[in-house]
């Protein structure tokens, strides 16, 4: 469909008409079919009219033909940082300063007016919510709505050209904006900085731009890489020589703290130093921030014994020198990342800084040995999920005694939050802590803001989704609470949901399984009452890294991403149920991937929280999931409950063991019941002979 025919088909003589054609929000025109219709002046979106606003400082430059030498019909404003980060810090969301826009997505502004963003599925309700009239929202996801490129050339221009940021969007996905744009008569041209210098410049002190970290990166404890650096760059090396490169760009920052066993505080929910690497055959050269690594750390990779001729050492450089030293780059060869399933690979600006001849566009190698955790990384992990465990058993435990008419979607949240910091080798959030409440919750993407913020009460069910960062792990964790009397339909779903993850944590299977192909197994009981959920059921999870990890995906949907399971990775597991209107339910345990006999794998839970006994509906469980249920509760009691009792939390610890009783089958009991009326029924000696006979 067309940009004129989609907003075309919206506009009926008795229905709403937007103001103008970028305003999410349509006043209402009502049209009389009696008397004659007078025309009526179009509205003036005051956000969009303001010169000085961001939007229209950018229209301002973007028509500046003495600074930029050229006249630009629109500008591209992606979300992300010059690394293609899940969660860019603060100082990089140029999408947000330009529109208001906290979340993903690409924005498209017009010179002569107009401006339109495209987001996710799951977040056009909130950003349309939340952005002025000045913008038009649309879903990305919806291939019934224009594409930027439609978008944009339904609007005339001059001469065609649209600017954007080549070093904030992948070398793929600048390839197919290039190509979709030129198919309509456009040009993308690479304007590197110019948000930036408008952010620089700002004059409203409520959007100037946020300082840059001064956090310095340190050393990432030997006790819980397991390796040095030396060997992990060795290890790299020996992966490039059979693919004919003698050097590799390393753009991901979970890849660069990884390599060079520093972690930093450079973005949000991932303790990650901003910094590029390039490694050559014969040095390692480290592109960061000037002052951010500190002296251990420039110590450790030797940096001061690197001299004009010497070989094997760290060789530190200015930040933005990347660029221009890669067109100077003297190998023949050089690997540049391309994307995987969570990693965006190289930037386009990258990928345009090596010449050509000398591209080699591959998955980067790190993604496997990052993966794959060794014994120190895996104790590590372990260690980071009880800590977690103790944080979370605290806070659902006084929550449970408080009354919920005091409590609300952010408050928990913060309670959340601040419970998980009093642990010891805390380091931060892993991601955003998610708290939802009765109708929100069946919303998957669903984040709380200030209007939508519910108040906690005793009538639907409250879903909880967080994680935490320390120095031996990463954890992710989701559990689903109630603090009345749940319905019959609510406890239907808890319980086949657990069944779900159950269902994951009892796989056994053979070393060459698609992660990916698992996932029906997952979603069987869900598919058995007509429910699914968008997201992925599972995806890796890093070692004081991301909390999302190539290269593993648990998704039936995917066709490309067929990535194995691999001894010592970990992984999430996060089947959900959402009942559109009325409540929610999901469940989430990271699960470490151990051998089994005959070359197959199992399944370990590192999480150690327990679930919610009343929501549970032990008839609808099958003997296997009620054995497993119970191990699962033994390894909590024997675990957590030690731990609890050392930090001196008695009431948590007798909390802990109330949720953890032992299950008994229904069917058990049933037949004991049974067996016990007959034993009194019948002669001794023939109860005798069915004891010998049976055991």
């Amino acid at each position: 469909m067309r940009p004129t025919e989609y907003l075309s088909a919206r506009v009926t003589p008795t229905t709403s008409i937007p103001s103008s054609p970028s305003s999410p929000t349509p006043a209402t025109l009502l049209i009389s079919q009696e008397l004659p219709t007078v025309p009526q002046p179009p509205q003036i979106c005051s956000e969009a009219a303001n010169p000085n606003t961001p939007l229209s400082r950018l229209r301002i430059a973007m028509k500046n033909i003495t600074q930029l030498n050229a006249f630009y019909d629109a500008f591209l404003v992606f979300f992300s940082d010059e690394h293609l980060s899940e969660e860019p810090a603060p100082e990089e969301r140029r999408l947000e300063y330009i529109s208001g826009w906290e979340g993903s997505g690409t924005a498209a502004v017009l010179a002569d007016g107009g401006a339109a963003i495209w987001v996710p599925s799951g977040e056009v309700r909130r950003a349309r919510d939340s952005l002025s009239c000045a913008w038009l929202v649309l879903d990305e996801n919806d291939p019934s709505q224009p594409s930027i490129a439609e978008w944009i050339s339904e609007h005339p221009g001059r001469n065609g050209r649209v600017g954007g940021d080549a070093r904030l969007i992948s070398a793929a996905e600048w390839h197919l904006l290039t190509a979709s744009l030129s198919q309509e008569g456009l040009q993308l041209v690479h304007v590197p900085t110019l948000v930036d210098q408008l952010w620089d410049t700002e004059i409203d002190p409520a959007k100037r731009r946020p300082e840059f970290s001064r956090i310095v990166a340190n050393l990432h404890n030997i006790d819980y890489t397991g390796v040095s650096w030396r060997e992990k760059v060795q290890a790299v090396r020996n992966e490039l020589r059979p693919l004919g490169s003698e050097a590799m760009v390393v753009t991901a920052l979970d890849e660069v703290a990884w390599l060079l066993n520093i972690r930093g505080k450079d973005i949000p929910y991932a303790p990650l130093l901003k910094a590029f690497v390039v490694i050559g055959s014969k040095d390692v050269r480290v592109y960061a921030p000037a002052g951010k690594l500190s002296l251990p750390v420039r110590e450790a990779l030797g940096v001061y014994n690197c001299y004009a001729n010497t070989n094997n050492c760290t060789r530190v450089n200015e930040y933005k020198t990347i660029y221009s030293d890669l067109r100077r780059a003297t190998e023949s060869k050089i690997l540049v990342p391309t994307a995987g399933t969570f990693q965006r690979g190289a930037s386009a600006a990258i990928l345009q800084s090596v010449p050509q001849t000398k591209r080699v566009s591959q998955l980067s190698p790190i993604i496997y040995l990052k993966a794959q955790k060794n014994q120190a990384e895996i104790k590590g992990m372990r260690k980071a999920h009880l800590r977690d465990a103790v944080a979370m058993s605290t806070v659902l435990s006084y929550m449970e005694g408080m009354g919920k008419s005091s409590l609300t979607e952010k408050s928990v949240a913060m309670k959340v939050d601040l419970t998980r910091a009093t642990q010891a080798g805390y380091v931060g959030l892993s991601m955003q802590t998610r708290v939802s409440f009765g109708p929100n919750a069946a919303e998957s993407e669903y984040k709380v803001t200030n209007t939508s913020n519910r108040r906690i009460f005793t009538n639907s069910t409250l879903v909880i989704q967080s994680g935490g960062q320390y120095d031996e792990g990463t954890t992710v964790v989701t559990r689903t609470l109630h603090y009345g009397n749940p319905t019959r339909d609510e406890r239907k779903a808890y319980t086949t949901v657990l069944r779900s993850l159950s269902a994951l944590s009892m796989l056994q299977a053979p070393s060459t399984l698609p992660a990916a192909h698992a996932d029906p197994l997952a979603r069987a009981p869900l598919w058995n009452h007509k429910q699914d959920y968008i997201p992925p059921t599972g995806h890796g999870v890093g070692a004081a890294l991301n909390r999302r990890e190539d290269p593993v995906v648990i998704d039936y949907r995917q066709d490309t991403n067929l990535h194995p399971f691999r001894e010592g990775y970990f992984i999430t597991s996060e089947p959900a149920w959402y009942e559109s209107g009325k409540f929610g339910v999901k469940l989430g345990n990271v699960l470490e991937v151990v051998p089994r006999t005959g070359g197959y794998l199992g399944f370990r839970e590192a999480t150690l929280l327990p679930f919610e006994p009343k929501l549970i509906d032990k008839n609808l469980l099958t003997e296997y999931e009620i054995n497993w249920l119970n191990t699962y509760n033994d390894r909590i009691r024997k675990t957590v409950g030690p731990e609890l009792m050392d930090q001196g939390l008695t009431d948590v610890y007798y909390w802990m063991m109330n949720k953890t009783i032992k299950v008994e089958s229904p069917r058990t009991k049933k037949y004991t019941n049974s067996a016990s009326s007959t034993y009194l029924k019948v002669p001794l000696v023939f109860v005798l002979a069915i004891t010998i006979n049976y055991g």
